[in-house]
């Protein structure tokens, strides 16, 4: 039998760790990689936080109508006003339409009432009926989405 030929050298490799030989390496060995010994510690699960029930939305803020009472109407080509009382004074107060008393503003005179309107809600104040001894009404009303005249409202 012909002597078997030497073994050929491996070829370097740019992986440093192919110049060691396996024979130095018996730690590995002796402790493989996958063995239980080898885990990390097992990892402490926190408990999931309860999570505190939301507030509730906040509530829309309840809008009390004007502290005014329709004391008289003048509605002309030019200029439109109303003469009202203010309820906390007793004071007269005259409005143009699109002045503002309080955070109301007045959007619309005609005969015998007003419109004013604030934050979404509209307030009706009528003139008290003749020879009574009441002040006028006045009436919260929300703000239609669409705008369309007064009187088209009133007939759906």
């Amino acid at each position: 039998m012909a002597p078997s030929p030497a073994p050929t050298p491996r070829p370097l490799s740019a992986n440093p760790l192919w110049g060691i030989p396996l024979k130095t390496l018996s730690n590995t060995r002796d402790r493989p990689v996958f063995s239980p010994s080898r885990r990390p510690p097992p990892a402490v699960v926190a408990e999931p936080e309860v999570s505190k029930p939301l507030p509730p939305p906040p509530r829309k803020a309840v809008i009390e109508p004007p502290p005014l009472s329709l004391v008289g109407t003048i509605a002309g080509d030019d200029e439109s006003f109303g003469i009202f009382l203010d309820q906390s004074n007793k004071t007269a107060l005259r409005l143009k339409i699109g002045d503002d008393f309080q955070g109301w503003k007045l959007r619309a005179i005609s005969g015998r009432e007003v419109r004013m309107e604030k934050d979404e809600q509209e307030a009706v104040l009528t003139l008290p009926q003749p020879g009574g001894e009441e002040s006028g009404d006045v009436r919260l009303v929300p703000v239609s989405t669409e705008r369309k005249p007064l009187a088209a409202r009133r007939q759906m």
